[in-house]
This record gives C-alpha cells, sequence and structure tokens, in this order.
C-alpha cells in the first residue's frame, strides 16, 4: 500500500500489525478526548466558581444589611446615652437649684439649723399654735394614705421577694385590699402619674409637697389623677393593685425630703395626738427650719390680711 507504513510487533503471543495511519488516528482522539475532557472539567469548575461567587455576594449582601442595623442601633444607644446624660445633668442642676433656694430662703429668714442645737431649745420652738399645726399637716405627709393593716415589707435592706437578692427597700409595703382607695396624705402637685417600666413599680403616682417632700405610691391598680394636677389631703389619688414587680396586693409606699427617701413609718403615725412624734423620731429632717418657715408664712399672710 502506497503512503503507509506497516509496523510489526511480535511477542510470545504472536505478531500485531500496525499501519502509521493507524497510530495517528488513536494519537489524535486521545488528544481529543483529553482536550474534550480537560473542557468539560474547566466548564463545571467555573461553574462551582460562578456560583461561589453568587453565594459570596449574597452574604455580602446580607453582611451589609446587619451593617446597617448594627450602625443604626448604635446610633439609637449613642443618642439615648446622650439622652440620659442629659436628664441626669438637668436633674443634678434642679437639685442643685433646691439647695439653693433652701439656703437662700434660710438666710433670708434667719433660720439656718445650728448644729449645736440643744434639744431643750427645739421643744422650745415645738411649742406652735393650732394653726401652725394644721398648716404642718396641710403640707407635709402625714398618717396613713390606706387604712392601716400593718406592715408587710419593712423601709432598709431586705432580701427582694422576686429577684432574690438583697437591695435597699426605700419605703414601706402597707397591707391594703385590691381596688382599696389611696389618698393624698399632704396637699400637693402631682409630678408623675402612669405606669412606670424601669423601676418595676408598675403603676406609680409621685406627689410633690410643699417644704422639700415627696411621696411614691406604687403597683396601682389604676391611677385617678393627672401630671400637674393640684390634690388636697385626703383626696383620693389611685386604687390599690399589683402592677410591676409585686407578689401581691399591696401599696408601696414612699418619702421623700430633699430627694433623699426617709423612713415612712414616722410619717404613718404622726398626727394631731402625737404631733412631737416626728420630730423625736426622724432627725434627719431640719425641723427647726420649717417650723420657722411656717411660722413666718403665717406672719407674713396675718399682716397682709391687716394691711
Amino acid at each position: 500500500m502506497k503512503d503507509k507504513f506497516t509496523v510489526i510487533i511480535s511477542d510470545v503471543n504472536g505478531s500485531k500489525h500496525y499501519t502509521i495511519s493507524q497510530i495517528i488516528k488513536k494519537l489524535i482522539f486521545y488528544i481529543l478526548f483529553i482536550v474534550v475532557l480537560i473542557l468539560v472539567a474547566g466548564a463545571l469548575y467555573i461553574k462551582f466558581l460562578v456560583k461561589e461567587v453568587e453565594n459570596i455576594s449574597k452574604r455580602k449582601v446580607v453582611y451589609e444589611q446587619r451593617n446597617t442595623q448594627l450602625v443604626k442601633q448604635n446610633s439609637k444607644l449613642f443618642s439615648r446615652i446622650r439622652t440620659l446624660n442629659s436628664e441626669i445633668k438637668k436633674k443634678e442642676e434642679e437639685l442643685a437649684g433646691i439647695n439653693n433656694k433652701i439656703a437662700d430662703l434660710e438666710d433670708v429668714m434667719g433660720i439656718r439649723n445650728d448644729d449645736n442645737e440643744t434639744l431643750g431649745s427645739r421643744i422650745d420652738i415645738l411649742k406652735i399654735n393650732t394653726i401652725q399645726r394644721r398648716l404642718f399637716f396641710a403640707n407635709i405627709p402625714n398618717g396613713s394614705p390606706v387604712p392601716f393593716n400593718g406592715i408587710t415589707a419593712k423601709f432598709g435592706w431586705r432580701i427582694h421577694p422576686i429577684l432574690k437578692k438583697q437591695e435597699y427597700h426605700p419605703g414601706l409595703d402597707m397591707r391594703a385590699k385590691a381596688g382599696e382607695k389611696v389618698v393624698a396624705p399632704a396637699d400637693g402637685i402631682i409630678e408623675f402619674a402612669g405606669y412606670h417600666k424601669k423601676s418595676g413599680y408598675g403603676n406609680l403616682i409621685i406627689l410633690d409637697h410643699n417644704l422639700g417632700f415627696k411621696t411614691l405610691y406604687a403597683h396601682l391598680s389604676k391611677v385617678l389623677v393627672t401630671k400637674g394636677q393640684f390634690v388636697k389631703k385626703g383626696q383620693a389619688i389611685g386604687l390599690v393593685g399589683n402592677t410591676g414587680l409585686s407578689t401581691g396586693y399591696h401599696l408601696h409606699y414612699g418619702v421623700m425630703y430633699l430627694q433623699k427617701f426617709l423612713n415612712p413609718y414616722y410619717f404613718v403615725k404622726w398626727d394631731s395626738k402625737n404631733f412631737d412624734y416626728i420630730f423625736e423620731k426622724e432627725r434627719k429632717v431640719q425641723w427647726q427650719s420649717l417650723i420657722k418657715a411656717i411660722q413666718n408664712q403665717i406672719q407674713l399672710l396675718s399682716q397682709q390680711v391687716q394691711k
């Protein structure tokens, strides 16, 4: 045969004849097979890479969304922190203003309390008339805000009945029936009336009295007054309840003087029959200054009436 070479391969099994054209065909076949295999493998790998890129793109979108949410949350937190700092600064300024006003009032009236004052001189000041006593009971918390049926938790340190940890209890838990009326123990203006989430007090009323006193009423079932409302001594302001962190129906009653909590029990037990009781029990209040302030108020009113 022309243009063909015959290759004879002999072994123990015999001889095999191959032509050059057959070898070239097989070589071309194998080359094509390898090329196709490489192309298929490359196509599959490219498809895999494309899918990975898509997955990475999707994850990138998710991460970007999360990042945006975190940025918004951080912005809100920083804004809240700034607001709280501003509120704290404002409260500090208000407290400083109250202290300055009291100090100025004492200076003007000449009623600064002397730390070396004797008990005898205090007793002399307590010799005040009926009108002055009425002003005391109208302006300073006295008596029980609910019918007195006992105390379930005293003022001071205790183990919280729900949180099970030691904490300072800044008031009295007074035993009372569900829906029982809570009355104002003195004249005042409602500073807060509504649900107080952060403190655990539930429905809360804060009543701002004269001469630096405030009272708190917590866990109410219903609030009967509004912020800014003036209330008289004996007026119903709320109903006993079990809202907030509470284990049962009762009234949490707190008394404050110049932003400091006092033992409310002394004020609950104070009435016209034992007028001197509060001055003997509660020594954190500058009673001499308050007595002189009320006496001066009466004197000024008397002078105005005479004119």
